[in-house]
């Protein structure tokens, strides 16, 4: 057995594995499933103050998870919306589903669901489900739901019970131990609602969220870090070295141990205008950004990021998606890039050399990384929103 290619899987998140078997009947590498139970169509239409003109991120899309919320063995489906109900599907065996929505208590209560997580977040071995929520520039209605599994296929909506009702442009969360204390912790990355023009180029990353001159409705992006004390989470960001600026507009976020010391890094993929974050784990509750002090460029326009280890050195790689055109007639038709002046410009304030195309970071052990995207032929693939790295193997 060896390990032939790893292919980025972009657009949806999905592992898959195939086998090249003489016996194989089928040759494909997937095979359609109809009549499974799922019907869902996360279908956007602009209306009077939800559009694409208000809301910047109007056509980024739903989110998905999946897991075993009934401890059968089976994997269930969660599916989130921007305009219709979220809905969840329990695995009922051999490719057919059911929706429980209706009976599970989950309600999505007319909000814009982005980013979704199924986590074990009270360690009772029954898997939780968060929901991100966005959008609705006018009326604030973004709160986050935490639905905490009642062993029964129904949730109970707890979120302000557990200090995570935030009501923000959240894009997605990750659950982790990053103080190793024995409990998950939260963090959160959110799309600054701030048009981008108006940021006129400074270079405001620590000013917090909370501190810019803007109206309140707006201060509710930037990234955010809560730490669990005993099932209640605590916003944490100013103390923990999280930057929580309007700056960041955050795509993606993926979390590990990026230099072997046992703890876990957060890296923090931002959409144009500001550079990506990766955080290092200090091993006392704070974390410090040395994306610049690790990496020589980064992606400009940072859709989606993912962590794995790709050549089998026992460190952590790190890849990020941009929107490089992949042919020759879409990079002269529609590529656009940034003149020299301008470079320089951004340069000289503080937002490092970020260059639109994929990146992929090879962790060198010493905590530097090589972008090595253009040698390793995948620096380009169009627009592309997020991946993850994906093993086919071949077995003799």
């Amino acid at each position: 057995m060896h390990l032939q290619r790893l292919p980025v899987c972009l657009l949806i998140l999905a592992v898959c594995y195939s086998c090249n078997n003489k016996n194989e009947a089928s040759s494909t590498l997937f095979e359609l499933v109809e009549n499974s139970g799922i019907n869902f169509n996360n279908q956007v239409v602009d209306q009077e103050y939800d559009n694409s003109f208000l809301f910047r991120n109007f056509y980024n899309g739903g989110g998905v998870a999946i897991g075993d919320i009934n401890n059968d063995g089976l994997a269930d489906v969660l599916l989130t919306s921007n305009m219709d109900e979220n809905k969840l599907y329990l695995n009922k065996g051999d490719f057919k589903f059911e929706d429980i929505t209706a009976k599970s208590g989950m309600k999505q209560d007319s909000m814009w669901s982005t980013g979704a997580v199924m986590v074990d977040i009270n360690n009772d071995g029954w898997l939780d489900m968060y929901i991100c929520n966005s959008g609705h520039m006018k009326n604030g209605n973004r709160r986050n739901k935490l639905y905490i599994n009642n062993h029964n296929l129904t949730f109970t909506e707890s979120a302000d019970k557990n200090g995570l009702a935030v009501s923000a442009y959240t894009t997605q969360v990750s659950f982790f131990d990053y103080d190793l204390d024995g409990d998950l912790d939260c963090f959160m990355i959110d799309n600054s609602p701030m048009p981008v023009n108006t940021l006129g180029y400074t270079n405001r990353r620590d000013l917090p969220a909370a501190a810019w001159p803007v109206a309140d409705f707006v201060k509710a992006g930037g990234d955010h870090l809560y730490r669990n004390d005993n099932g209640h989470f605590t916003q944490v960001d100013k103390e923990a070295g999280i930057h929580g600026t309007l700056m960041s507009f955050g795509l993606g976020v993926s979390v590990a141990d990026i230099n072997n010391d046992g703890y876990p890094d957060i890296y923090v993929a931002n959409d144009s205008y500001e550079r990506d974050y990766l955080y290092i784990n200090q091993r006392n509750g704070t974390f410090k950004d040395e994306m610049e002090q690790c990496m020589k460029q980064n992606s400009f326009s940072s859709m989606g990021a993912d962590i794995a280890d790709i050549n089998n050195d026992g460190y952590a790689d790190i890849f990020t998606t941009d929107m490089l055109p992949d042919n020759d007639y879409r990079l002269k038709t529609l590529g656009a890039f940034d003149n020299i002046d301008q470079y320089r410009n951004k340069l000289k304030i503080g937002f490092y050399h970020q260059y639109m195309k994929n990146c992929l970071q090879i962790n060198n052990g010493n905590g530097t990384f090589s972008d090595v995207a253009n040698y390793s032929g995948v620096c380009a693939s169009d627009w592309s929103w997020g991946l993850c790295y994906s093993m086919q193997i071949t077995m003799a």
